[in-house]
This record gives structure tokens, sequence and C-alpha cells, in this order.
């Protein structure tokens, strides 16, 4: 298949700027999910002391010879307040908690250097399918035009030595200055680009 060799430089472009995009966010996985294991065993901390401070006070209430430490009509309204859960919650430390720093670090690392194989991989391979697909794609506009409208300029073919000819036997070479090809092709890498914003965005904002 004939793919010029500015399309060919363009994805090699686009596979370096893919690979520089997935060493970002290999990181960014690293640090997020790091983070949200210390913010779940706080969380869990948190309702654990809670659970306990209440469990006390409870005790108080229920045993004569000890003075109340809280009313128990205050005590319900605090019961009331927290959220109600059936088992006692219990601070579990996970993997992220017990890693050292330089085990973070190495994960950093390690994230950034599997991204920017997969970010330039991805790329790579979409951006070579991409480029077939939209080479077909351009050639049946270009067929649909020429039996619709075989007298438009943008129908006719040029031949070898520059003329243009609409007989589709006759040998002929690409015209560089067509503008068609140059708008699809815009037109897919601009929502290629906003497929890959979208999806970034879905991830950083979901819960």
């Amino acid at each position: 298949m004939p793919i010029r060799r500015e399309d060919k430089e363009f994805i090699q472009s686009l596979s370096l700027f893919g690979a520089l995009f997935g060493a970002c966010m290999g990181v960014f996985a690293v640090v997020r999910l790091s983070d949200r294991a210390h913010q779940t065993y706080a969380k869990q901390t948190q309702t654990h002391q809670e659970q306990a401070a209440l469990l006390k006070l409870s005790d108080t209430l229920l045993k004569p010879s000890v003075e109340p430490i809280i009313d128990k009509e205050v005590l319900t309204r605090v019961q009331d307040q927290m959220p109600q859960t059936e088992d006692k919650i219990v601070p579990v430390k996970s993997f992220w908690l017990d890693l050292p720093r330089w085990g973070y670090w190495g994960l950093c690392a390690g994230g950034c250097l599997a991204g920017v194989f997969a970010g330039y991989g991805t790329v790579w391979a979409t951006g070579w399918a991409g480029s077939i697909f939209i080479y077909y794609f351009i050639r049946l506009l270009y067929k649909g035009i020429r039996k619709t409208t075989p007298h438009l300029a943008a129908a006719q073919q040029v031949g070898a030595n520059g003329s243009f000819s609409p007989s589709y036997g006759m040998p002929h070479h690409r015209d560089d200055t067509r503008l068609l090809p140059t708008i699809v092709k815009l037109s897919f890498l601009l929502l290629f680009v906003l497929g890959i914003l979208a999806a970034v965005v879905w991830r950083l904002t979901a819960p």
C-alpha cells in the first residue's frame, strides 16, 4: 500500500509523543494507586476510631457503677449522624502502605518505562492501521466523486506527463496539491486526539 513519506514521518513523531504521554500516564497510575490506598487506610482508621469511641461511651451507659460520660440522647444523635455499617471496620494495610520509599520510586520508574513502550507501540500501531483505513477511505471518496461528478476537477486523475485525464487506465501519479486527503487526515487526527482527551478526562474524574 503506497503511504507517503510525510505520513510515515508524522506517524513516527506522533509515536514519540505517545511514548512521552504513556510515560506520564504510567507514573500517574502508580502515584494514584498509592494515594488511593493511603486514603482508604486513613478512612478505615478514622471509622475504626469512631466506632471504638462510640462503643466505649455505650458501655458507660450500660454499667450502673460507672458514671455516664455522655447523655443517652446525645449519644443516639451522634450515632444517627455517623454512617451506618453492619460490620466493625478494621484497618488493613495493603501492599502500598508497607512499600518502602525506594520501592515506590522503583515502581514509578517501572511504570514510566512500561508507559513509554505501551504508548509508543499503541500510537505506532494505531497510526499505521489508521493510515491504511484513511488511504482506502480516500480512494472510496474519489471513486464516489468520479461516478457522481466525473467532470469535477477533483475527480480528474493526473497523468504521467502532468496532464489531467479522466481515463482510469492511463498511468498517473499522486497530486500533492489536493485538499480532500489533507482535510480527511486532519479530521481523523482531530477525532483521535479528542478521543484520547475524553478518555483521560473520564479517567481523572472517575470516582
